[in-house]
């Protein structure tokens, strides 16, 4: 029994911060969702330990996919650089998407859809509620934005800086 806890130790830290991560946005989206305002435009009152909860957790999990991605990329291109061809590389100067995402371990590719799908409902929550739904969630919609924002940047990059020609 212990043996199988070492061997999936790392799992199990992920699936706990991603479980907690569901819960406590799931908490906040229900919460604003059902929530009809005496007044037009109020937002809910939400507890202070999970407006601190979710705002702590959705920067984790942005940061962590972003630096995960970023890491990923980077080593693409050394080995790129260092042994010519490789997997993340479909021909000169271009990236193999396909080729990158392969080298991206389930954890990573999990918490990714998570957050894209959590992220998600946030950013429709905002759009339909609008004034009536909380700064938290608006601040993790525009999170959640630039967070795409600069994914797309990526994903739409299909340049090797090597392969740009030399300005001046």
């Amino acid at each position: 029994m212990g043996d199988f806890f070492r061997k999936q130790l790392f799992n199990i830290i992920a699936a706990v911060f991603l479980a907690l991560f569901v819960i406590v946005w799931g908490n906040v989206l229900i919460q604003v969702w059902v929530f009809v305002p005496e007044v037009p435009g109020t937002a809910p009152k939400l507890n202070g330990a999970v407006v601190c909860a979710a705002g702590a957790l959705s920067t984790s999990l942005s940061s962590l996919t972003a630096s995960a991605l970023g890491f990923t990329m980077a080593e693409v291109r050394r080995e790129e650089q260092a042994g010519g061809k490789s997997a993340g590389q479909a021909s000169e100067g271009i990236f193999d998407a396909g080729g990158i995402t392969t080298k991206l371990s389930g954890r990573v590719i999990t918490a990714l859809m998570v957050y894209l799908v959590i992220g998600m409902l946030v950013l429709g929550v905002w759009l339909v509620k609008g004034t009536a739904s909380t700064d938290l969630i608006g601040a993790f919609s525009l999170s959640l934005l630039g967070w795409i924002i600069g994914a797309a940047g990526v994903v739409f990059q299909t340049e090797k800086p090597s392969s740009l020609p030399a300005a001046g």
